[in-house]
């Protein structure tokens, strides 16, 4: 079995990776850790004294990406050493909608776990809209894990 856990920072992907802790993975299952890094819709090509700034902080946010889903990869490793887990990790850079669908497509997903929100939205009895798009447009099953979150 191929399962892509598509992960942001967010508590909803907190509870996503609990859940596939929790779970009695059929021997020998491979696991892909995806998180993407959506664009930052800044001009700086105006503003070159701004330059300097948005490329640090672009740094700075794929290293905290990468150290995310090394942590994850770390937590189900550990967790589940005894099924015999394949796990690899990405990140990428694009439209999350996109990146998950064409991930899993690459990847040869029979799976994608994916939190119900992640971050821009609080109304925990919404689904958002990544989750949404990735449910109907993958080429496999996709579950998505609810949480409440936002009372």
């Amino acid at each position: 079995m191929k399962v892509l856990i598509a992960v942001d920072d967010s508590p909803y992907s907190e509870a996503v990776v609990d859940s596939a802790v929790k779970r009695d993975w059929p021997e020998n299952t491979e696991v892909l850790i995806l998180t993407v890094l959506e664009p930052i819709p800044f001009d700086c090509e105006s503003r070159s004294d701004m330059r300097a700034l948005v490329e640090a902080g672009s740094q700075k946010r794929r290293q905290t990406a990468q150290e995310l889903v090394e942590k994850i990869s770390d937590k189900l490793k550990k967790q589940l050493a005894s099924r015999n887990l394949a796990v690899e990790f990405a990140v990428k850079d694009g439209s999350a909608k996109k990146e998950i669908v064409e991930s899993a497509i690459e990847f040869g997903a029979d799976r994608i776990l994916i939190g119900a929100q992640g971050h821009g939205t609080c109304a925990h009895n919404m689904l958002g809209e990544v989750s949404r798009v990735v449910a109907a447009t993958a080429p496999c099953s996709v579950e998505i894990i609810r949480q409440t979150v936002c009372k």
